[in-house]
């Protein structure tokens, strides 16, 4: 959810709602642009050009857009996106509510009342959808103040963190288990891993061999080669992905505010001793991978920790500049991350419902899916 930039006290009846089409891409696109997410002196653009529609064609079975206007003139949109994901070890059909952007400071509260109304009067009478979900960063206080205006019946659940891993210095591979390429062959045994460990976790989106089979097919620039195993002997123990999604997906750091700045001038400094590739400059888009999925064996972080540093030796040669990694704030694989440089980045996890039941099962939840591919 981005942050307004202006100060302004709009009236909610002088604003509609309205789905808006593919057609509206590069408006949308435009309006990200303007609206970059603000926290703790630091401004992010999350560039999702080509094409806006790309995540949410990947990750739902059904989108829509809806964008506020006054009169004529579009001052906010929002994706939802239709998914089914773990509840509670069953699967449910939720709403994911993301790329929600606003021009000027107020709109935020108008909007999330729109989406508010709009949400309890169609999505239970023509959806089997009870839950909606969404990502807010820790720091960032007006988002946050909207949750709690209390127009939707929601808490905050839990937290995830998504770390930054930094290429920088060299790092040696794990002795203890080796870490490969998949084959065809892994194929039962990585989608085996996978499935049990999405069945464990909060709001993780279904797996079977056939989503997997389907992923392989649809995802831009991937394969069975973006898997990597991790074995102890001739087991495999651990998996995970690991994709390049910067043709349709870039983070750009427009401030890097006063922490990330002495960390990126460290950064460059290093890089030049070791032969690093420097973070980009303020405007430039990071050049980064994602940990799309993994899963190991008893949820070991050694085994994690040898995957990852397989992945950061092997990107590290290619030039690129991190591996972005994210996991739920409890999940103890988060500290297969701290022999690394990171930046971590805490996100509240929302729970909505669109019954008319307030939310009494679902107070914090352990071991919360972090979706690296649409945040």
């Amino acid at each position: 959810m981005s942050r307004p930039n202006a100060h302004t006290n709009p009236a909610s009846d002088d604003y509609r709602l309205r789905v808006l089409d593919d057609g509206w891409n590069r408006r949308l696109l435009d309006l990200a642009r303007v609206s970059p997410v603000k926290t703790e002196g630091l401004s992010i653009h999350f560039d999702r050009s080509p094409d806006i529609f790309t995540i949410p064609k990947l990750t739902s079975y059904k989108y829509r857009c809806l964008g506020l206007f006054k009169q004529e003139d579009l001052a906010g949109y929002a994706i939802a996106t239709y998914q089914e994901r773990y509840i509670d070890g069953e699967v449910a059909d939720v709403l994911y509510l993301g790329n929600m952007h606003v021009i000027e400071r107020g709109l935020g509260k108008v909007f999330l009342e729109k989406l508010s109304q709009r949400f309890k009067r169609i999505v239970p009478s023509s959806t089997d959808v009870e839950y909606l979900y969404a990502y807010v960063i820790g720091k960032n206080i007006p988002a946050m103040k909207l949750v709690e205006t209390g127009h939707l019946q929601s808490s905050v659940i839990g937290k995830i963190v998504m770390a930054t891993i930094f290429l920088v210095t060299p790092k040696k591979v794990s002795s203890k288990y080796r870490v490969r390429p998949a084959e065809r062959d892994d194929l039962g045994m990585i989608v085996q891993l996978l499935a049990a460990e999405h069945r464990e976790r909060f709001l993780a989106p279904v797996l079977d061999n056939n989503i997997f089979l389907e992923n392989l097919h649809r995802r831009p620039n991937f394969s069975i080669n973006n898997y990597f195993v991790a074995l102890e002997g001739q087991q495999i123990v651990g998996v995970c992905s690991a994709w390049d999604m910067t043709s349709f997906k870039r983070n750009r750091v427009l401030n890097y505010g006063r922490k990330l700045a002495l960390l990126r001038f460290l950064y460059n400094s290093a890089a030049m001793l070791f032969g690093s590739p420097r973070l980009p400059k303020p405007g430039e888009a990071f050049r980064d991978i994602t940990i799309a999925e993994y899963a190991v064996r008893n949820r070991d972080p050694g085994i994690m920790e040898a995957l990852l540093r397989f992945l950061y030796q092997h990107y590290r040669s290619k030039g690129f500049q991190s591996i972005i990694f994210g996991s739920s704030e409890d999940d103890p694989l988060l500290k297969a991350t701290d022999t690394f440089i990171t930046n971590k980045v805490i996100s509240n996890v929302i729970l909505a419902s669109l019954e008319s039941n307030p939310l009494q099962r679902h107070g914090g939840k352990p071991l919360i899916y972090a979706d690296a591919i649409q945040i």
